[in-house]
């Protein structure tokens, strides 16, 4: 069963996102209809590149390098619509037997750091932010880092009732170098190509993406952290989460 805490998190996650997204469909606006689908393209794509973190159960994937270009060079209602499709994306694709409350809280988890990291870097930056886009391409990148870990750690934690700190240090430590990896090659994107042609960086980007993925699909050891693994449990007594970048098998 899963806790009470568990679940009241989870249901103001959700709230809290679909607030996010209602309020990106009052203020609708594009900044260009080519540059978005194209960057909406690689993110639904990337999501189905999902690696295993080990230890807890829990994937990430590639999207979010996608998501930072989008920042770059999106209005904030094209950057909510393209993390709620990378979510849904990420759910739904080669999933058993995906529920409602699991889609709909990768949704909001993705849009809520999406959306943080995006809005406070606009705040932090002002008026530069289209200036220094190498800058904000970094500062957007090290703001989603921990928004999404903190989402991911606290609802494997409360559902598992293991501790927040081990598992963010998980979440961290294995995510850490696999999105350094990506920020370095994003940041090297955003500073070769106008704000008009991102979408041409983003071109460049995805083989690259998909290399990275493959080389980190063959290093990554199935067994590795195999002292914080939760004992598993049989298949119909686990409900699966997906939480952005990463899924968890949590027990009700």
């Amino acid at each position: 069963m899963m806790p009470q805490k568990a679940k009241v998190y989870i249901a103001l996650v959700i709230c809290a996102g679909a607030a996010v997204l209602a309020l990106a469909a009052r203020s609708w606006s594009s900044d260009g209809l080519v540059q978005f689908s194209v960057l909406l393209g690689f993110a639904a794509v990337s999501s189905t590149f999902k690696l295993r973190v080990p230890g807890i159960e829990s994937t990430m994937s590639p999207n979010f390098v996608f998501l930072v270009l989008a920042m770059l060079c999106c209005s904030f209602s094209e950057v909510v619509a393209m993390a709620l499709v990378a979510a849904l994306v990420q759910s739904l694709w080669a999933a058993k037997r995906p529920r409602f409350v699991q889609v709909a809280f990768s949704a909001a988890a993705l849009v809520l750091s999406a959306s943080a990291a995006f809005q406070s870097a606009h705040f932090l930056l002002g008026l530069s932010a289209s200036n220094s886009p190498v800058v904000f391409a970094i500062l957007t990148g090290s703001l989603y880092l921990p928004l999404n870990t903190a989402l991911v750690s606290a609802v494997i934690g409360l559902v598992e009732g293991r501790s927040l700190v081990q598992v963010g240090r998980i979440c961290f430590e294995c995510v850490f170098p696999y999105f350094m990896g990506g920020m370095v090659f994003g940041g090297l994107v955003s500073g070769a190509f106008s704000r008009s042609t991102v979408w041409q960086g983003a071109t460049v980007l995805f083989p690259v993406a998909v290399l990275g993925y493959l080389y980190s699909l063959s290093r990554i050891p199935a067994v590795a952290l195999a002292s914080v693994r939760p004992v598993s449990v049989h298949e119909d007594e686990e409900e699966l989460v997906e939480v952005g970048s990463h899924n968890s098998r949590p027990r009700r």
